[in-house]
């Protein structure tokens, strides 16, 4: 990097502010099967957490929310989706790109929104979609644009952040194209794998609310891209198409309720090229593990024989006390582009499918550009713990360090309440955590720990998550070693069964942003955290006039509904 860049950077950071850096000066690049690692005047080396093109494209979606009968298996649902379809229409951009959905609610008794999981959201806290953070549920109805720039490139989803809506139906793909850290010659696009129900999530979840020991609702199937079979015989399954000789980028997505799946493509090694938004070191493997709200993007080459079809398999780890019927059995179907493609089932040999309650090794997760991570300004200390519930007619709650469990109202979000007041006063059950005080881009350390027998796939909006340690047992800081040279970043990251995880980020994004288990009954059950990071002003001044007037509008509207009381 020339020095002029590495002044800019270091001026920027300093401030605690990410600018695009100049780039006048670079050859360009194209972008192609040999060299995925350039993009037009910017490449792999440039470091997103600081720098991004800005393309002056603005990519545009209409979301009309509302119900509909499908049937992903075979057997029909009631669901709430996009545009009448599951998964939802794919987010598609590129890296720089402005992207700009408007969400219509048209369910007929529910509040709604869109969270673009995550979208970093750098000085745009008010397109996270977090209600109770950044905004009241829009109301039936009514219409609101969510606006933001695609600082990272990579794989996600997005979906709704009401209650337990996304567990019926309500998400969908979304690719932001940028380098690759490895060669490859086709993308295949997005693989969602999700756990399945054939009742309603809202009528299922206050099974592990009602249980003394949390137990969780049992899946009756899963799905990839949103199909499978079932046991009736019903349902199709998603397929896969192959060029033989060529690299395949596919791109894994667990967009589950309470599932860690282990994903493999039969006799089929894959290059491991990123995790999250974050573009890694390529590593190899035979399977891999998947966390619910976790990404990899992966290469596959096709140089096996394309005489035979391959299963594409999600397998349930059980080990995590998830039980899904259809454990052995859910699958995709790949075939080799042929002039006589090959029919019927595939009668490939499965890898070895170990069920552990695990994530993939730190010590895979490197990262393609390097952070060293800093002291810390602050460090705090959460005990995830499921206790007897008070003040309702549930027999437990999570509770993550606050004297209650998450549950706070819609009707007033936080950033309207740090605005209106310029201070943060928040009552406990928003299990608030205030940074207001710190100076921009300090660091702050987060220890969670649970000695419960259960993973925890920890999400924090608004930013790339350092990973310090993470380990089972309870955490001992004497006997802890932080890794802070490189460690692996990224927005979704696991709390091992009975262990402890040690987290680090910067505060360089004001706003409220939600730290949560993504397992659906757990946040239904309080497990999150509210962080409120950058003073009022700041924060006042990411929303500024008109998103200001916009959140109110939706606000207004929302109590207009009448429908604060309902789930």
């Amino acid at each position: 990097m020339r020095p002029i860049l590495l002044a800019l950077l270091a001026w920027a950071t300093s401030l605690g502010v990410a600018a695009p850096l100049e780039h006048s000066r670079r050859q360009s690049c194209a972008n192609g099967p040999t060299s995925r690692n350039c993009w037009g005047d910017f490449s792999i080396d440039d470091d997103v957490t600081y720098t991004w093109p800005d393309t002056g494209v603005t990519r545009s979606y209409s979301f009309d929310v509302g119900l509909a009968t499908l049937a992903p298996d075979g057997v029909e649902k009631a669901m709430m989706v996009v545009n009448g379809q599951y998964p939802g229409p794919t987010i598609e951009a590129n890296w720089g790109d402005n992207i700009q959905v408007e969400v219509c609610n048209n369910l007929p008794e529910n509040g709604t929104s869109i969270h673009f999981h995550g979208v970093r959201h750098l000085n745009t806290n008010h397109a996270d979609g977090a209600i109770s953070q950044t905004e009241c549920p829009i109301a039936p109805g009514d219409c609101h644009t969510y606006r933001f720039k695609a600082t990272q490139y990579g794989s996600s989803w997005y979906h709704s952040h009401y209650s337990l809506q996304y567990g019926d139906g309500l998400l969908g793909p979304m690719v932001i194209r940028g380098p690759t850290t490895a060669n490859w010659d086709i993308d295949l696009g997005p693989l969602l794998i999700t756990d399945h129900y054939h009742e309603s999530v809202f009528d299922l979840a206050d099974e592990p609310l009602t249980s003394l020991i949390g137990i969780p609702p049992v899946a009756v199937n899963g799905l990839m891209n949103g199909k499978n079979k079932y046991l009736t015989g019903t349902g199709s399954r998603a397929e896969f198409t192959f060029t033989p000789g060529k690299k395949h980028l596919l791109r894994l997505v667990n967009t589950g309720s309470e599932m860690i799946f282990r994903f493999a493509v039969d006799q089929h090694r894959m290059t491991v090229v990123a995790m999250d938004f974050i573009p890694i070191q390529p590593y190899e493997t035979d399977t891999l593990l998947i966390a619910i709200g976790q990404r990899y993007d992966v290469i596959i080459e096709a140089d096996q024989s394309p005489d035979i079809a391959y299963w594409a398999r999600g397998v349930p780890m059980t080990t995590c006390f998830a039980i899904n019927l259809m454990s052995a059995d859910i699958r995709a179907v790949v075939r080799y582009e042929s002039d006589t493609p090959v029919t019927g089932d595939p009668t490939s040999t499965s890898w070895l499918m170990l069920d552990t309650c695990a994530d993939e090794d730190l010590s895979n997760l490197v990262p393609y550009i390097s952070h060293s991570v800093g002291p810390s300004s602050l460090t705090e200390n959460f005990n995830a713990v499921l206790l007897p519930s008070q003040g309702d007619n549930y027999a437990v709650r999570w509770r993550v360090g606050g004297s209650e469990p998450y549950r706070p109202p819609k009707n007033n979000p936080v950033v309207k309440q740090v605005i209106d007041t310029a201070a943060v006063n928040l009552t406990a059950n928003f299990n608030p955590i205030d940074l207001t005080s710190l100076a921009p881009s300090s660091w702050v350390y987060l220890i969670v720990e649970s000695l419960a027998p259960l993973p925890h796939p920890l999400h924090l909006h608004g930013h790339d998550t350092y990973v310090l340690a993470r380990g089972t047992g309870p955490y001992v800081e004497l006997l802890t070693s932080l890794n802070l040279e490189s460690p692996p970043r990224r927005d979704t990251f696991n709390l091992p069964q009975s262990g402890y995880v040690v987290l680090a980020f910067q505060t360089d994004n004001p706003g409220s942003w939600l730290l949560h288990c993504h397992i659906q009954w757990h946040i239904h059950q309080g497990f999150a955290l509210t962080l409120v990071e950058g003073s009022p002003s700041s924060i006042e001044g990411v929303y500024g006039s008109g998103e200001d007037a916009e959140m109110r509008r939706v606000c207004q509207n929302w109590g207009l509904s009448g429908l604060e009381g309902t789930d």
